[in-house]
């Protein structure tokens, strides 16, 4: 099953290459380069049939054509930064985002739509070979041998940098919509690609394409010794250093340095893809100090980027900080479009966790307003996902100490139909647990012997032991009421000091419960 995952991981890099490659015209058509779409095309024709072994296999033959020439030099001179491309897998993390969760590109325009049909249909090209006018010798082979030299292929070049950077865009589209193969698989071509960019010619560096990619290689992942080689080995224009070494410092962690170049570039004028990287790199970097101007970063990234990774991270940042500032309603807006846009993105669970972490803190006395709000972002998305994020608030919740909430979040899970054993033991949990210290003990009580310790999760069997050890602490003063003080026998009980005992007997076993807790949940 691994040998199969590798195969396919391998035929979409490649297939995301060439659609990068083929989608611009003015490109010269290589020989190599189409037989590997035709490889391509047959690796997508297998996979559409269930043979996604065959497919993998027919994406491997492709491999040497679409990685590149290698020892076989530009008609200039220059060795083409292919040469170098090796395999491996590189341990970066959340791609082009810099670990915000990810839970993870650009829009749908781009390598998605070039036609893959389009290397095929330029395969044929060049088919006569100048030796086969030979075989007329009617007075036709000079004519022939004129048409074979029309046909002869372009010098072979494998991929520009910025055309790599195109890659490695769509398969971040990719991941933004849950795909993790492409996630696996961008993590290869940075890999492969790091060597090609250190041993580019100092001429592919003049096109400002190519300049572009060089911080955007980094930016998305790319190991920054990659860019630290690029610059120490060619001279690039004074406007365009800013942007390369503030990237470079960004991703080495120089965040002082990084801001102060980055936060000066004038993003306006950039194009779409690259303002919308600085400008969350520069909001990552100013979430703490500035969360307004950050704020504002990220606006620009959802306006620059939309429906990509960038809209992505900028929806998950842009939530909290909205969230932190007072802002309210836009923090309710970026979680229902997240939910709309990108509730299957690998960095899902990121969000999630985000999400219902900032609407269990709201305030206590607005309980109901907030399941409302909860209920109208998750509207969208699946039933089973919905039932999960409810029963992570009511948990969380309980946690907090915000009882009513976690009784209305089980609650809502409990008018589920069809619902899970395991998540409705863990919704009457909630609801009971919720309510230790307002019903009757003898309900309460009930409801706890109702509910399957076994099913539990083991985190949720501590609460449940919790909750019934506090309800035997509350029923003792309660049954021993009716018994005569022995140092006072004409003197009954105090009411008053009965309850007190009780409510703060039960609070203590709450907060020591609610510690506990604490430190699992984290």
């Amino acid at each position: 099953m691994r040998a199969r995952t590798d195969h396919l991981a391998g035929a979409m890099a490649l297939a995301a290459l060439l659609l990068a490659g083929s989608a611009r015209a003015e490109d010269a058509p290589d020989a190599a380069a189409t037989t590997a779409a035709e490889q391509v095309r047959q690796a997508g024709e297998a996979a559409r049939r269930g043979d996604p072994l065959l497919a993998g296999e027919a994406a491997g033959e492709a491999a040497p054509a679409a990685a590149g020439h290698g020892g076989e030099d530009h008609a200039d001179g220059d060795a083409h930064p292919a040469e170098a491309a090796a395999g491996g897998e590189t341990g970066h993390g959340e791609a082009g985002t810099t670990q915000a969760d990810a839970e993870a590109g650009h829009g749908e325009s781009g390598p998605a739509e070039a036609d893959p049909a389009h290397g095929e249909a330029e395969a044929g090209h060049g088919e006569t070979a100048p030796g086969e006018a030979d075989a007329h010798g009617d007075g036709t082979d000079a004519a022939h041998g004129e048409a074979a030299e029309h046909h002869e292929p372009a010098p072979k070049r494998g991929p520009q940098p910025y055309e790599v950077i195109r890659s490695l865009q769509f398969l971040q589209d990719q991941a933004a919509r849950g795909n993790a193969s492409a996630n696996r698989v961008q993590a290869r071509l940075l890999q492969w690609y790091g060597p090609a960019f250190e041993r580019a010619s100092q001429e592919t560096w003049k096109d400002p394409r190519n300049q572009r990619a060089a911080a955007l290689f980094v930016l998305s992942g790319g190991p920054p010794a990659v860019l630290r080689m690029i610059l120490a080995k060619n001279d690039f224009p004074p406007d365009v250093r800013p942007l390369l070494d503030g990237a470079l410092a960004y991703v080495e962690n120089r965040q002082k340095e990084a801001e102060t170049l980055l936060s000066a570039l004038d993003t306006a004028t950039m194009e779409p893809g690259l303002a919308a990287q600085v400008n969350l790199a520069v909001a990552q970097m100013q979430e703490k100090a500035a969360p307004d101007k950050a704020l504002e970063r990220l606006r620009r990234v959802m306006l620059d980027a939309s429906g990509t990774l960038l809209e992505e991270a900028a929806l998950r940042l842009g939530m909290v900080l909205a969230e932190q500032l007072g802002e309210h309603a836009r923090a309710d807006d970026y979680a229902r479009l997240y939910f709309a846009r990108y509730a299957s993105s690998i960095y899902a669970g990121n969000f999630r966790a985000r999400f219902t972490a900032l609407y269990v803190a709201r305030p206590f006395d607005q309980a109901a307003e907030t399941v409302e709000l909860v209920e109208d972002a998750v509207a969208r998305i699946s039933l089973v996902d919905q039932v999960n994020i409810y029963l992570s608030i009511g948990r969380r919740a309980l946690v907090a100490g915000n009882m009513k909430l976690a009784g209305l979040a089980g609650a809502r899970v409990l008018d589920v139909r069809n619902l899970s054993q395991a998540a409705r033991q863990r919704a009457l949990l909630y609801v009971a647990a919720s309510t230790l210290t307002e019903r009757d003990t003898s309900e309460t009580l009930a409801s706890l012997e109702a509910i399957d310790r076994e099913i539990l999760h083991p985190a949720d069997r501590k609460l449940f032991d919790a909750a019934m050890g506090v309800l035997g602490e509350i029923r003792k003063p309660l049954m021993a009421a009716a018994e005569p003080d022995p140092a006072n026998p004409t003197e009954p009980t105090s009411a008053a000091a009965l309850d007190s005992s009780v409510v703060d007997r039960a609070t203590k076993l709450l907060d020591a419960v609610r510690s506990d807790l604490e430190g699992m949940d984290k």
